[in-house]
């Protein structure tokens, strides 16, 4: 028997690795990665690739009418397949994190991350995992969103409680947005049919939208491009890099745009993008996007600080070099 369970095992993890090798010769810079994870006891469905594959043109068809022009690109296959070696109760039910609503999420993340060596805010894609895994909560942000079996089951018109599949494809649109930096809306009467709100249910695609903060973020984003390959962004150039012992901070102008983007990336290929607030004749003041985090650098070398109050305390950050 434990022969029988070893063979079982390796045989997962090659189909895994070889999959993994077809799909990274197709593979998409600055694009969104479909994974269909499939369970150990459970079978590959194609009626769930298939359900994946066609929210993912939705949507991207969807963002693109509301971005006007400019959306997401996709890969060739849309949809990777990825083989667990984990059985699909164990997403859902292992104990993960303080939040029993979280360990789906967490415990589908850590997976992924060993098979396919996905992380947050990944600077060449944008990571979306369904997984087989018997759950309801689907959760977006960092550049990733994974979304639970129940997901699967509305994508293919399955679903008891809610079997109209744009609701569906909605909650990709929803989920996904989170993973592309959206939030909720400020004002959630105002915008209470906003995708990023309750427009998830029943008004897809027709009656819910974008708001025009959603917009404003999207604008910025280096992961929408229009049919010509442009990103919506514009280019941007490099004006000034400070180096730390652990990596680097990078200031971005926008040739478009004229605006200021710091990217901070770190010797695990961590990459954190940083809006500028303000100067003074010591230090450029910055604002991490999604992340309640203020950097100062000094413009000259020397001691950089870190404040996560909004700037009431500042304590000692890194030392800074300017190259």
């Amino acid at each position: 028997m434990k022969k029988n369970l070893s063979l079982c095992l390796l045989f997962y993890s090659i189909i895994s690795f070889v999959y993994a090798q077809k799909s990274a010769q197709n593979l998409t810079d600055k694009s969104v990665r479909f994974i269909y994870l499939v369970s150990k006891d459970r079978k590959f469905n194609p009626a769930y690739q298939k359900g994946i594959e066609m929210a993912a043109k939705d949507i991207q068809g969807w963002y693109k009418k509301q971005m006007n022009g400019f959306t997401f690109k996709l890969n060739n296959p849309i949809v990777e397949v990825a083989y667990s070696n984990k059985a699909a109760s164990f997403f859902y039910s292992n104990p993960n994190g303080e939040n029993k609503d979280q360990w789906g999420y967490n415990n589908t993340f850590a997976e992924c991350q060993r098979l396919l060596k996905i992380k947050y805010n990944d600077p060449n894609y944008i990571w979306v995992i369904y997984s087989d895994g018997p759950g309801n909560q689907g959760m977006g942000g960092g550049g990733v969103c994974i979304m639970p079996e129940d997901d699967l089951l509305g994508l293919i018109g399955k679903h008891k409680e809610q079997p109209e599949i744009n609701r569906w494809i909605a909650g990709l649109g929803h989920e996904g947005g989170h993973a592309f930096g959206l939030p909720h809306p400020k004002d959630t009467k105002k915008d209470a049919d906003a995708i990023m709100w309750t427009g998830i249910y029943g008004k897809y695609p027709d009656k819910c939208y974008l708001t025009e903060e959603d917009k404003a973020i999207l604008r910025k984003s280096p992961f929408f491009f229009d049919d010509k390959g442009v990103n919506i962004a514009g280019e941007s150039k490099k004006i000034a890099e400070y180096t730390y012992s652990a990596g680097k901070f990078v200031k971005m102008k926008n040739t478009k745009t004229n605006e200021i983007t710091w990217i901070e990336t770190n010797s695990q290929n961590d990459v954190f993008y940083f809006s500028e607030t303000s100067q003074d004749k010591n230090f450029y003041y910055l604002k991490a996007t999604n992340r309640p985090i203020d950097i100062s650098i000094p413009i000259n070398n020397g001691k950089g600080f870190i404040s996560t109050d909004g700037g009431k305390k500042w304590s000692f950050f890194q030392n800074f070099n300017k190259l």
